[in-house]
């Protein structure tokens, strides 16, 4: 029969070393370019109009400006639409 005390120090430190390389693994992924800002990006640089999808209301704009927390844009209707990159579901657009 199986000794669950004894097992139980065993599956939690497999646990925290494999919770501590996934964690390892996402801090080096920034290296790599997020497909959400590269498509933020390329309609600020061809001001083309995308859709941000977010919290279940779409915005259809056209990227002015980005930093690392916000998405600066402008539409017919507004001349200034500020959404949060965090906040951001999915974007569509065409290039």
């Amino acid at each position: 029969m199986i000794n669950l005390s004894r097992l139980l120090p065993l599956l939690l430190a497999s646990s925290i070393v494999a919770v501590g390389s996934a964690g390892a693994a996402e801090t080096t992924a920034p290296t790599e370019k997020d497909p959400l800002r590269a498509a933020l990006a390329e309609s600020k640089d061809k001001n083309r109009g995308v859709t941000i999808y977010t919290h279940g209301a779409s915005i259809a704009l056209v990227v002015t400006a980005m930093d690392d927390r916000y998405v600066i844009g402008r539409s017919q209707q507004a001349t200034r639409i500020v959404v949060r990159i965090d906040h951001i579901d999915g974007v569509a657009g065409t290039f």
